[in-house]
């Protein structure tokens, strides 16, 4: 019999349902215990302005109506709210699939004798480092290491699905693939099916700060990273046999991205949003419906086209280039503006694909 998983259902789902809310990415609080160098949302905290439970819980039943099946609970630490329980039992109650993207620092007692009655389809944890020293120079909080090690080993404990995730960063660069070997011993692998990710990516924050861009790993070493691990370099020579699909048709035409078809962000303030990364396209809930939002305002972008002689129009490396609107505008301040280090990635990718 064929195993029918999470994200076959979400694909069948997408492809039978064509605009529909299915997924939303609730940022409960940009609030966090660490003090990570590469946060995104770091200095966009705000205690005072936060979705109250209430708040929280009426979105959940207005999603819900429209039919969102899947929300990933999120943060900062979406465990530092008092309330945390109260919302995640609300949610789970109501039948949503959920997953918790945490950093695994502040999971009490109390929360895992809950998730061992009420356990959440999957939990995501951000280990960027497999020694203290490594570890901690990334979150700058003396101890969270070790704390964060016997939160992972509790949670296999009550055998909720569990996968590790890395940032790229120059800081861990070196312990990258232990971390992968750590979740493939540790969480076991099989069928394909891993328990950790990496991210090649790292953004300005949300208010414009970019230092995290400065813990950026080159091609070169992003390569080299990739060919370290068996399974990391096989999925990414796959990746390098594609061809490059031509834009010519649709190239005046400046978001190419569609996943907003089918997900949505609210952050901590009660802003639905498109993409984590823009505020465009974006609606208060405290005064405009959702179905305004994702319905009228979101497909807005569908005509956006540019307005510039950016050379991003008539580039044939579009298709393999991380560049999207919303990150050029957080790391330029225009998003029709190419970005330098998306250019160089992309130009040495295709030159590796011999295109």
């Amino acid at each position: 019999m064929r195993e029918v998983n999470s994200g076959y259902l979400y694909s069948m789902l997408v492809r039978k349902k064509g605009i529909s809310p299915l997924q939303g990415q609730l940022e409960l609080t940009y609030r966090c215990e660490l003090n990570c160098v590469h946060c995104y949302c770091k200095g966009s905290e705000d205690k005072e302005r936060e979705l109250e439970t209430s708040q929280w819980k009426d979105i959940l039943d207005i999603i819900k109506d429209e039919g969102c099946m899947y929300i990933v609970f999120t943060g900062g630490n979406p465990f530092i709210r008092d309330d945390f329980l109260d919302i995640f039992l609300y949610a789970k109650k109501k039948g949503f699939i959920i997953t918790i993207f945490t950093n695994g620092y502040n999971l009490t007692d109390k929360v895992l004798r809950y998730f061992s009655k009420y356990p959440p389809h999957c939990i995501e944890i951000t280990l960027n480092g497999i020694t203290q020293g490594t570890y901690e120079t990334i979150t700058r909080k003396e101890g969270s290491f070790k704390k964060v090690i016997t939160n992972i080993q509790e949670i296999k404990k009550i055998n909720i699905p569990l996968i590790l995730k890395a940032n790229c960063l120059k800081q861990n660069k070196d312990e990258l693939v232990k971390i992968k070997i750590f979740a493939d011993e540790f969480l076991g692998k099989r069928n394909g099916k891993y328990h950790f990710r990496y991210d090649p990516m790292i953004y300005p924050r949300l208010n414009g700060n970019k230092i995290p861009c400065d813990y950026r790993l080159s091609f070169e070493e992003l390569l080299e990273l990739r060919k370290q691990d068996e399974d990391i370099w096989s999925e990414y020579k796959k990746s390098l046999e594609s061809d490059l699909p031509d834009f010519k048709r649709d190239r005046i035409y400046l978001y190419r991205c569609n996943a907003w078809m089918n997900q949505f962000f609210i952050n901590p303030y009660g802003k639905l949003k498109f993409c984590v990364f823009s505020d465009k396209f974006s609606i208060d809930l405290k005064d405009t419906s959702f179905r305004e939002g994702f319905y009228k305002v979101f497909p807005q972008l569908l005509e956006e086209k540019f307005k510039t002689d950016s050379k991003c129009i008539d580039c044939r490396l579009r298709s393999i280039c991380y560049h999207c609107p919303a990150r050029a505008y957080l790391e330029t301040g225009d998003e029709e503006a190419p970005v330098s280090y998306y250019c160089e990635l992309a130009e040495k990718t295709a030159k590796l694909m011999g295109k």
